[in-house]
């Protein structure tokens, strides 16, 4: 139920996925550091690419040297020299 109010009140107000918990919210400081947030599970991890299951989709981050810093129940933050970023297999450019 309280999802529920959480999601209409968020909805009457207009505020973005992220803040009302929905949606992943994904940060990037440059190549070398990221920051994901709302994320459901780690579904595969290694230094060359590490895949994350969210609300909306897998995400792919591909890279070298990439390694898992911090995992928290809804944060982590991935260091490494990222080279692109997927969303289910369509990438963003």
């Amino acid at each position: 139920m309280f999802k529920k109010i959480q999601t209409s009140v968020g909805e009457v107000l207009d505020f973005p996925p992220d803040v009302v918990g929905e949606g992943p919210k994904i940060t990037i400081t440059g190549r070398g550091q990221i920051v994901v947030e709302n994320y459901d599970s780690i579904v595969n991890f290694s230094e060359e690419e590490i895949r994350l299951e969210t609300a909306d989709g897998d995400v792919y981050f591909r890279g070298k040297g990439l390694v898992l810093k911090v995992i928290l129940a809804t944060e982590l933050k991935i260091e490494g020299e990222l080279s692109s970023l997927s969303f289910g297999g369509g990438e963003i450019e």
